[in-house]
């Protein structure tokens, strides 16, 4: 079965079906209870018919693991406990003979009941390949470890999740490995920061592996502005899983569990997708708006009855790597299928990131049909970079030098967005002194620039005001009289009012037009 759980790569159950086993709630909110009940009437799922009580020994899946045709991490009993009481001793040896028949692939197993791993160990045959681990999200769990220690495996490793209460004291002594991971779910609970910087510091002193899995929930991560957040970052996890602005990712169960990086310009960036030869980094991939559900939808159903037509632009760095400046979206949209993606490449002595930037920027700006805020907050986002421009010309001219180019940072970002200056400048003020709400507002377009700038107070002129005139009336004895007039042009219109009223009371004009008036005689 394909998983979604970061530190392996694939899931195998033998078994399905657990009971909660634990005094102080990692058990509470269990995903496996969640899922079993979700399949449990879904046909194509017969393993879950029986319900998550109910321990289930499946002989037919025994045989998967000899089927797969590439090395494999495999984690074992996502949706049970290898080592329940319900298990017998004979299954559980059948187990392990297919771990030890199968050397290539590398086992993780994972359980609460560390009394019945200690019975069990001396019966089982620990191959190289299998990593033993307990799951200790409170202090009072920590009192697994010592069994996992003493146990037959040759590799082990602990799992701090649910992480839902504070371990102040744990001996990692024995240990090869640590996974930490906030709850998951709609009664998840919070994870707090100290608490995973210190399970990371006692990881530190004993040098053992640290994996970070994640957050849970972004209402728990005290990082909003965490990238792994987003759900198309390469290391997104649920709620984010940067730890004071880095991932801890180690996972000596993998082969490879380096995290492939780009050099520009002096600097590494983290690679997001690798397409063919083609390389994207969060911080160009993230830069310009990213398509919304609909957009996305259609795009991926176009491409899948079409293909890629349009390029992704590249351009070749200097140590000869593809990096992908325009084609992001096309390249999600694509999905698993990224074969056969034409690639075009881009010519340009770029010397900086914010070069591509400003590059990416005009680009999008010129071919993408966006409305006016959209292109007031595009440009308005190249802002710093126009004003580093305008302070580096000031200087050069502070020192005698001519400056051929000085910069007016609102003028400059008006020319790119095609709006006024004055627009920008209200732009401006609103992101600076706006509220969240009129903010957010503005951008999803419920208010306009003027409007927006209206509502945090700024002092906006007022719109210019509509010229009244007096009108000029000129009274005639009869209509005949008055229609020789206004064949004449010396009068603009006629108009006839009933006996004893005032023209200028009947007729409510400010124009410079000459009425003719004639006094209606019935």
């Amino acid at each position: 079965m394909a998983t979604s759980i970061e530190w392996t790569d694939k899931v195998w159950n033998p078994t399905t079906g657990c009971k909660h086993h634990s005094n102080s709630g990692e058990c509470d909110n269990c995903y496996a209870e969640v899922f079993t009940n979700r399949w449990q009437k879904n046909p194509k799922q017969v393993k879950y018919k029986e319900g998550f009580g109910k321990l289930v020994m499946h002989e037919s899946s025994l045989n998967e693991p000899y089927e797969w045709k590439k090395p494999l991490t495999v984690f074992v009993n996502s949706m049970s406990d290898l080592f329940h009481k319900d298990v017998s001793l004979e299954f559980l040896q059948k187990v392990f003979k297919v771990m030890n028949d199968t050397p290539d692939h590398t086992y993780q197993i994972l359980t609460k009941r560390d009394a019945l791993l200690a019975k069990y160990s001396d019966h089982l045959e620990w191959t190289d390949n299998i990593w033993m681990g307990v799951s200790v999200g409170t202090q009072d769990a920590t009192r697994r470890v010592s069994r996992l220690v003493n146990c037959g495996a040759k590799h082990k490793f602990l799992s701090v999740e649910p992480f839902i209460d504070e371990i102040t004291d744990i001996d990692l002594a024995g240990i090869d490995w640590v996974i930490a991971g906030g709850e998951s779910g709609k009664k998840a609970r919070p994870v707090k920061k100290e608490w995973v910087l210190k399970m990371k510091e006692f990881c530190d002193e004993a040098s053992v592996p640290f994996f970070f899995k994640q957050w849970g929930d972004a209402k728990f991560n005290p990082d909003p502005n965490d990238p792994t957040i987003n759900k198309y970052h390469r290391y997104h996890a649920k709620g984010g899983s940067q730890l004071d602005g880095k991932n801890y990712l180690a996972n000596p169960t993998m082969k490879d569990d380096s995290m492939p990086t780009i050099n520009l310009f002096g600097d590494d960036y983290f690679v997001m997708d690798e397409v063919e030869e083609l390389k994207t980094i969060w911080e160009l991939k993230s830069y310009l708006p990213m398509a919304d559900k609909v957009q996305l939808k259609n795009l991926k159903a176009d491409i899948k009855a079409n293909g890629v037509l349009d390029p992704i632009l590249y351009w070749v760095t200097p140590n000869g790597d593809k990096l992908v400046i325009e084609g992001h979206t096309r390249i999600i949209a694509s999905g698993k299928n990224k074969k056969k993606i034409p690639s075009k490449e881009v010519k340009v002595d770029f010397k900086s990131l914010d070069d591509i930037r400003f590059w990416m920027l005009t680009h999008q700006l010129n071919r993408r049909n966006l409305d006016e805020v959209e292109k007031l907050r595009l440009a308005y986002s190249y802002k710093s970079q126009i004003e580093a421009r305008a302070k580096a010309n000031l200087s050069k001219g502070g020192k005698g030098q001519k400056v051929d180019e000085p910069v007016d940072t609102a003028q400059a970002i008006a020319n790119l967005a095609n709006v006024s200056k004055s627009t920008v400048t209200r732009y401006g003020r609103v992101m600076a002194n706006g509220n969240e709400k009129i903010i957010k507002q503005l951008h999803s377009n419920k208010l306009s620039v003027y409007a927006a700038s209206k509502a945090v107070g700024e002092e906006v002129p007022e719109r210019k005001p509509v010229k009244h005139y007096e009108t000029d009336f000129e009274v005639f004895k009869s209509l005949t009289e008055a229609k020789e007039a206004l064949k004449a042009s010396t009068i603009n219109a006629i108009i006839v009012v009933p006996k004893d009223v005032e023209a200028k009371t009947f007729v409510k004009t400010n124009t410079r037009h000459k009425i003719g008036v004639v006094e209606d005689s019935k």
